[in-house]
């Protein structure tokens, strides 16, 4: 009997600890049974009451928004393949810096306008000891009038003496740093004047005195042109200061022997009031190589009524020229 009931006790254990068991494991089985069914439930739409339309909508849906963050990062940080696409707009902008680079190639390659017109200026007077003789011929309304000056010039700096016609023999003339003086016989002291001022015809009293162009105006490159078949240089000059012969000036330059073969002269309010040509028919040496000096310059009203005033420049002489020919204390003398 007592083992009997040892069994008995151990049966009875043994039952109570399975069904324990059992019930431990029937939550589970059923957790994963509904898990089951829900996910099969969400996939097929058989137990939320999902319609057919919705699921084709959400899993179309779905691709676009696990993409949107890679293609905001392909924004941020754009690949390799994509650089075509930015460096379009430099493509584009190429034409542009090429214009604005032209006078950068142009100073490069000597066409400096500075040293352009310098070199134009020497051939105008602006070397460091000359004498020339100036002969002024005037032709205005049928009537003829003539000049003789013995013109000495140093730099930009000039003394003129009057040698002919007999009633304007003696007068002089003398130029320092753009201030002119007139004496004559009889004054008691120079008389002021300015380069403006008419000498005869269509000549100013600065048209025989040597050019500045490159210190007194400030110039402009403009279109090349062309001038009695020589490929030229086209240069608006504007006057720095009112010292100046003229306000403005539009100025051709030969490109081959850098003179200046043409010229339209313009007040201040913009008119054009006279133009004038140049011819180098007389050389100078000048550091060993013959150089082209100024011979003739044909100066026309703009009218062009015919009327025209002629600068003649002979004997054109290299010289040392002492400091008291451009002394004005010994101006009278």
């Amino acid at each position: 009997m007592k083992g009997l009931s040892r069994i008995s006790v151990f049966g009875l254990a043994l039952l109570v600890s399975t069904l324990a068991v059992a019930e431990n494991i029937e939550p589970s089985a059923k957790a994963a049974d509904e898990g089951s069914r829900g996910f099969f439930s969400r996939l097929f739409g058989s137990d939320d009451g999902d319609k057919p339309a919705e699921r084709a909508s959400t899993s179309r849906l779905a691709p676009v928004e696990s993409k949107a963050p890679a293609a905001s990062q392909a924004t941020s940080q754009p690949p390799a393949a994509s650089a075509p696409v930015r460096t379009e707009p430099e493509a584009k902008a190429v034409p542009q810096v090429a214009k604005a680079s032209v006078p950068t190639l142009i100073a490069s390659s000597g066409e400096d306008p500075y040293q352009i017109l310098k070199r134009a200026d020497e051939s105008r007077g602006n070397l460091q000891g000359i004498a020339w003789n100036v002969a002024i011929e005037s032709n205005e309304k049928g009537r003829t009038d003539s000049m003789l000056y013995d013109i000495k010039a140093r730099g930009f700096n000039i003394s003129g003496l009057n040698i002919a016609p007999p009633k304007s023999k003696g007068q002089k003339l003398l130029m320092l740093d753009n201030n002119m003086w007139f004496h004559k016989p009889g004054l008691s002291k120079p008389i002021p004047i300015s380069l403006r001022q008419k000498l005869m015809g269509q000549a100013s009293y600065g048209d025989v005195a040597s050019t500045n162009y490159a210190e007194d105006y400030e110039a402009t490159r403009l279109p090349d042109e062309t001038v009695n078949g020589a490929d030229c240089y086209v240069f608006d000059l504007k006057a720095r200061n009112s010292r100046t012969t003229y306000d403005r000036i539009i100025y051709w330059v030969d490109k081959n022997r850098l003179v200046g073969v043409k010229a339209d002269y313009y007040t201040l309010s913009g008119k054009r009031f006279k133009s004038a040509n140049m011819e180098y028919g007389s050389t100078v040496m000048i550091d060993g190589k013959e150089r082209p000096f100024i011979s003739e310059i044909a100066i026309y009203e703009e009218l062009m009524s015919g009327d025209v005033t002629t600068l003649s420049m002979t004997k054109p002489k290299l010289a040392p020229l002492p400091d008291f020919i451009f002394n004005i204390n010994l101006f009278m003398q």
